[in-house]
């Protein structure tokens, strides 16, 4: 019924100048003609090993459309679930596949024949049947498979379309993104960079400009993974501390020597986490571990880095440098005597991230980036963040960082930059994460639709609101629980566009990202970009307001739409 009133209602004003009818046709010629225990949509990804082959040739545009939302291998004697794509009329081939395989999920193109298809078989458990066979058919299938929209209207993921979908301009917003973001290259303010932008969990652009470097002839590509810097702090730190407040394993308004013993006998004990979330803790801003960890030469101390791994020098620094799996302790004890501002004021403060990841593992006896997968981004499909990805991607998929020319002395690439990070073996609540565009989002639509996610509920709701809501407003402090929120009065250096609504919330990176979610319009953005490379001298992307005038165009597009 919905798409009935929106074919009647909504879509005759775009549909001849922005490609809109042909959508609407494949979207509703696609038709199920077995869903064994309603597995389409596919809702548990944490469960299921997805492997796939295809009988004719779809040019991988099928495969690629799954692949937005998990893994799926094309190893298809692995796996629990195969799905089988028919681009050509071969009984004999796909009777075989099914004979021999476990379950099964079959897809047929235009015009392919499942007259011989046995539905009896046990082993085929769904049979999708599609009217089109083209690009936008194979995309759309592969959309349809994961809930990017049902057959009752409205998807449970993102659904990959167009600006006029959601009635806003193609070509204003096409023209204006492209000519901000090849500025960006250009002008050497960024090498490259990937845009993501959805509207009411509608995917309305998914773009990547330039290269991994700006000697490189690598093409930045949606897939390839970004060090996603302070971003790790409401991606993985906000994430996890969340759900342990949902369990009841920690309370906010206790005093932060709670969760965290050696505070307890320091100047910190009273500090309350709230506070100490908020940036309002009176903690020390920044701390440059790196410095206490060198030789009366200024070189790395032979005391706690080793070129070679072994049990004592345990933690991977880079290709060649280990350090004491002992110094996380050092770091520890240093934040413990640190010394605290003399008031309580806003103070943006990486300290206590550094302790988030012990915390979490105490409280669940799983260590971190475990209870980060199995809670999180396992169930969400956003299979990309991990921590040190070099153990998961080659080199090629992940974007250069910076040329450390002061501590590392070499080129960042899969490694965290930020020093601290590193310190700790490249995993921190403050930083380390790394990821693409697409599987960051999935996280940031979770907190959008306030806990949920693919049909399946992440946090209460009220936690997350509550989190992502101003806290100490009157104090002038403009910060949520963790998450950054809009300036309390407009200047012209906040990321944010001016137009996002004070119930909006996301966070910077150093290594310049940027995601950003506003409830009152369901506009989510992710922007990654590696800023700092080849230096963190190049100040350009925030010289230029990259950031914040891409944001701006789609609240440009809103005004435009509410005119018409």
């Amino acid at each position: 019924m919905r798409k009935i009133i929106f074919l009647l209602f909504f879509l005759p004003l775009f549909v001849y100048s922005q490609g809109i009818e042909r959508r609407i046709e494949t979207e509703l010629s696609i038709s199920v003609l077995q869903n064994d225990n309603n597995l389409i949509p596919f809702l548990s990804l944490d469960t299921l090993q997805i492997s796939y082959k295809g009988i004719g040739n779809d040019n991988g545009v099928f495969l690629s459309s799954m692949r937005r939302y998990t893994n799926v291998s094309e190893d298809f004697s692995s796996g629990n679930l195969l799905i089988i794509g028919v681009f050509e009329d071969n009984q004999e081939e796909y009777n075989k596949l099914i004979e021999k395989s476990g379950n099964v999920v079959i897809c047929f193109f235009q015009n392919n024949s499942f007259d011989n298809l046995n539905l009896d078989n046990e082993n085929i458990i769904a049979v999708v049947d599609v009217g089109y066979s083209d690009s936008l058919a194979y995309d759309y299938c592969g959309q349809f498979l994961f809930g990017g929209f049902t057959s009752e209207g409205e998807g449970i993921r993102f659904k990959y379309t167009i600006p006029a979908e959601v009635g806003l301009d193609s070509a204003f917003i096409f023209h204006k993104v492209d000519s901000i973001a090849n500025f960006a290259v250009s002008s050497g303010a960024t090498p490259g960079c990937q845009v993501f932008v959805a509207v009411n969990q509608k995917v309305i652009f998914n773009k990547s400009y330039g290269y991994h470097t700006p000697d490189s002839l690598i093409s930045v590509k949606n897939t390839d993974l970004y060090d996603l810097a302070s971003v790790t702090k409401v991606t993985a730190s906000a994430a996890a501390l969340m759900k342990l407040s949902d369990e009841n394993l920690i309370d906010v308004n206790q005093p932060f020597s709670t969760y965290w013993r050696p505070f307890k006998h320091s100047d910190k004990k009273e500090i309350s986490m709230l506070d100490v979330l908020c940036h309002q803790g009176q903690l020390t801003a920044w701390i440059p571990f790196w410095k206490s960890a060198l030789d009366e030469k200024g070189n790395l101390s032979s005391k706690y880095f080793s070129t070679v791994q072994t049990k004592k020098y345990s933690l991977q620094v880079t290709d060649n440098l280990f350090i004491n799996r002992r110094y996380p302790k050092r770091i520890y004890r240093e934040i413990k005597k640190s010394t605290l501002i003399g008031k309580k004021e806003y103070k943006y403060s990486d300290l206590s991230f550094y302790l988030y990841p012990k915390i979490v593992e105490n409280l669940t006896k799983i260590d971190f980036e475990s209870f980060l997968k199995q809670n999180f981004y396992s169930k969400l499909g956003a299979n990309s963040l991990c921590y040190n990805p070099l153990k998961y991607y080659s080199k090629d998929e992940i974007v250069p960082t910076e040329i450390d020319n002061f501590f590392r002395k070499q080129l960042l690439q899969g490694y965290v930059h930020d020093e601290g990070s590193a310190m700790l073996g490249g995993i921190s609540g403050h930083a380390g994460l790394f990821g693409n565009a697409n599987d960051v989002a999935k996280v940031a639509q979770m907190y959008l639709n306030f806990g949920e996610y693919g049909a399946y509920k992440y946090l209460d709701s009220v936690t997350v609101r509550k989190w992502t809501s101003y806290q100490f407003k009157e104090l002038g402090n403009r910060r949520g629980i963790v998450f950054d929120k809009p300036l309390l009065e407009h200047k012209e250096w906040g990321t944010p566009s001016p137009d996002a609504s004070e119930s909006s919330f996301g966070h910077t990176g150093f290594t310049g990202i940027f995601v950003w979610a506003d409830p009152e319009n369901g506009l989510l953005i992710v922007f990654l970009s590696n800023r700092v490379y080849p230096t963190r001298d190049n100040k350009l992307l925030m010289k230029y307001n990259i950031r914040t005038n891409i944001h701006q165009v789609f609240y440009d597009a809103f005004e435009k739409r509410n005119k018409n």
